[in-house]
């Protein structure tokens, strides 16, 4: 094969190849926002302590929910200045959840079995809680904080898996979160423990629920 056959060859290959082997490269773009005002959460009490459970309350086949039996504490957030702002939840021990009886369950650890004992919930209360001054009502966002429900009293537990709860001072519809400056949300911790006949209790058995609430700023 002569020199001139073999890159009449090659050019015909190059020719074949798809045109989509061009392109090498891709673009993306970097946004968002450096906010002026900054936020600090803080709480009354870091320890929900729900103190000694008898294994003669629990239901044998059934979880048990100990909703009446309420732990409280204030969740604070000051700023700078007013400022718009989501909160939600980070679970970590997520991989202990032993029910989902509610929105959102938070793991409550292991039995010394691996057992999962069941979970904990945290809900702020509306009606017990101020922006401002004012009284407040909270609406659940996605975890952009671009779409609403519309803002209630109603108490809602804080989403662990993304979505956001914002604040108001009116009821009803909520395109945005209102701007707030200093904020005091009732924080409200209950239990529900699984089915006694699948955890092993012959000897007492630590709780060991663990959470961060995070204020994300929109």
């Amino acid at each position: 094969m002569t020199l001139i056959s073999r890159l009449l060859i090659g050019t015909t290959l190059l020719a074949a190849l798809p045109t989509a082997m061009a392109a090498s490269t891709v673009d993306l773009s970097v946004t968002g926002s450096i906010v002026p005002a900054a936020c600090t959460p803080s709480l009354s009490a870091s320890d929900f302590h729900h103190g000694k459970i008898s294994k003669s309350d629990l239901n044998v086949d059934g979880p048990t929910g100990f909703t009446e039996n309420k732990k409280v504490a204030t969740l604070s957030v000051n700023c700078t200045a007013a400022t718009v702002y989501g909160i939600r939840g980070i679970d970590n021990r997520a991989d202990t959840v032993g029910n989902n009886w509610y929105v959102t369950p938070y793991g409550l650890g292991l039995t010394p079995k691996g057992e999962k004992i069941g979970a904990h919930f945290l809900e702020i209360y509306p009606r017990e809680s101020l922006i401002d001054g004012k009284p407040a009502f909270v609406g659940v966002g996605n975890a952009a904080g671009t779409v609403w429900t519309s803002a209630t009293q109603g108490e809602k537990g804080i989403r662990n898996y993304g979505e956001l709860l914002g604040f108001t001072d009116t009821a009803g519809a909520l395109a945005q979160p209102l701007p707030i400056k200093d904020a005091t949300f009732a924080l409200k911790s209950y239990l529900v423990i699984a089915a006694a006949k699948g955890l092993t209790l012959t000897d007492e058995v630590a709780l060991d629920g663990a959470a961060t609430i995070e204020l994300v700023y929109l």
